[in-house]
């Protein structure tokens, strides 16, 4: 499971040995750059301020969010979890939920019942920081109301943009499925497709009503799991109670085989005498007669299986967003046909700018660095130095530029004698060896891991002390989720952004716009002791030359 999840003790990392010396922006004033309107509202905002987000097509519930303080937090008896899973958290070591936890389960579990033929359970969408918690704001209360459930089916889906991510995930829910006979399965590709096939449906070629299945909750990446609706006999999502999609605002942009309007027709339930099948040559749905009955009001009431689809009628499956950046396209959140839905937004009150907020641990400290190109690997070396970072990240805009810069520092630490241990983490290592850097990342094993944006997105690792942005991102969606790789589960960190003097005017304006320019700081460099790492520095770069 992740880290932060285990770690909710609120340890404090290492802050470094060297107290830096920090001074406000002194950077050109830039004209903020004109963006879309955020979608939360704040105490200052006036009723013209709002209309006017109405009339650019923003829904209702959007512009009032159910807002909680990053800092709060509670008891674990004061969520409605059941006795056996707050056990079951305190085992795992939690002392208290975070304050996404605090609001989010207590949502979830006013509908407790597996299905409501009289109404819908009511959709949420979630936009918390990064490191939050909010994996196990959708875990805890899937389980608590799974673990009722008597006949296995497939009723828990969650849609992850990458296999990593599916990973860690699973590792959460099999921590917290302990105790109940709740089945977990994965589906992304690690496998050949037949064993995946085999894990979720059996080996049987009979055809079953309904489908079948071997797993309650379904952890997936959308690509895989559009080859199992397409080719996988008996695999259905017509049972589906929750349908989670996390990291909403990546995968809502990924339109791979139109994902998300085939998840959300395969789980909507068919009538007793009709139901619709996807023929993927043609991508559109026909109608064909089922030979099935309606199921029996005992079925119903006690989850008992049936010659047909035992679903009521009635839309039945809850869709969950989460993301630390949730999307503002209108035309995005309307194709996800939501109903009822309620909007819970951790972020700060009490903000005099009606600019958009983008809310970052508490922990979190936040600095930039100007420099010149052919200075960035010396710049590194410094905050190595510097600040001993034994447990950093540092992202690079490609995977060359990761191995450029690893054997670089790594070359400096074998010509100055510095015990340095640089790893590269990237898309071109197989599975099973990010698997593996990661752990040893998580035993402090390795000093500084850097990689391209792959890992940058809901990644937990133990103890981030400081991340280093070696290049500067573009967009303030991926400076939120890099910086958040530190200061996780109530924890403190740095963030440090080299920036080019010819970027600097875009990063100032970029930080403006999302009204986060006042939590960035300028990071003053000594000089002197900059300088003498310079000759060490140097001998590594022409050993690098020669190499090439």
């Amino acid at each position: 499971m992740d880290d932060s999840t285990l770690d909710q003790k609120h340890g404090t990392a290492n802050d470094g040995k060297t107290e830096s010396i920090t001074k406000e922006h002194t950077e050109e004033e830039v004209p903020a750059l004109e963006v879309f309107p955020d979608l939360v509202t704040t105490n200052k905002q006036s009723k013209e301020d709002i209309q006017v987000l109405r009339n650019m097509g923003i829904p209702e519930w959007l512009l009032q969010p159910t807002t909680v303080e990053p800092d709060q937090s509670c008891s674990l008896n004061d969520v409605g979890l059941s006795s056996s899973l707050i056990q079951r958290c305190q085992d795992q070591g939690l002392s208290s939920f975070f304050a996404v936890q605090m609001q989010v389960i207590p949502a979830f579990l006013r509908r407790k019942a597996l299905y409501d033929t009289r109404r819908a359970p009511g959709d949420l969408c979630i936009s918390a920081p990064t490191g939050s918690g909010k994996t196990l704001a959708y875990v805890l209360p899937i389980v608590d109301i799974l673990s009722k459930r008597i006949v296995t089916r497939l009723r828990a889906l969650v849609i992850l943009p990458t296999r990593d991510l599916v990973i860690q995930v699973k590792e959460t829910f099999d921590a917290f499925v302990k105790g109940t006979d709740l089945k977990v399965g994965i589906a992304l590709g690690q496998h050949s497709f037949i064993q995946e096939q085999i894990s979720l449906v059996g080996k049987s070629n009979e055809k079953y009503n309904g489908g079948h299945s071997k797993v309650d909750i379904l952890i997936a990446t959308p690509g895989r799991l559009m080859d199992h609706l397409k080719d996988t006999p008996n695999f259905t999502l017509q049972h589906l109670r929750f349908l989670v999609i996390d990291e909403a605002d990546k995968l809502l942009n990924q339109s791979y085989q139109d994902w998300l309007n085939h998840i959300l027709h395969a789980s909507q339930p068919p009538t007793s005498k009709n139901k619709s099948t996807l023929d993927f040559k043609t991508d559109k749905y026909s109608v064909v007669e089922s030979d099935g009955v309606a199921p029996s009001f005992m079925s119903s009431c006690f989850d008992l299986p049936t010659s047909d689809i035992d679903l009521p009628k009635a839309p039945s499956v809850q869709k969950l967003l989460f993301s630390a950046t949730l999307t503002k396209n209108p035309g995005k959140i309307a194709g996800l046909h939501l109903t009822d839905p309620e909007y819970i937004s951790v972020q700060r009150q009490g903000d005099d700018t009606n600019q958009p907020q983008y809310t970052t641990p508490a922990g979190l400290k936040e600095f930039m660095m100007v420099c010149a190109s052919d200075k960035k690997p010396l710049t590194v070396i410094y905050l190595l130095k510097q600040l001993n970072i034994k447990s950093g990240l540092c992202f690079t805009k490609s995977v060359e530029s990761t191995r450029q810069l690893k054997m670089l520092l790594n070359g400096y630490g074998k010509q100055t004698g510095m015990k340095l241990n640089v790893v590269e983490y990237s898309s071109d290592l197989k599975s099973s060896q990010r698997k593996a850097l990661l752990q040893q990342f998580k035993e402090g094993e390795i000093d500084l891991m850097i990689c391209s944006d792959l890992i940058g997105r809901g990644i937990d690792m133990d103890c981030v002390e400081v991340v280093i942005s070696y290049d500067v991102p573009l967009f303030m969606d991926k400076y939120i989720h890099r910086v958040g790789r530190t200061a996780r589960a109530g924890r403190e960190g740095k963030a440090f952004t080299l920036v080019e003097k010819q970027e600097a005017r875009h990063f100032n304006g970029m930080l403006r716009s999302a009204g986060h320019y006042q939590q960035v700081k300028t990071f003053a460099v000594d000089k002197e002791q900059m300088k003498s790492y310079e000759e060490g520095y140097q001998a590594a770069l022409a050993e690098l030359s020669h190499d090439n």
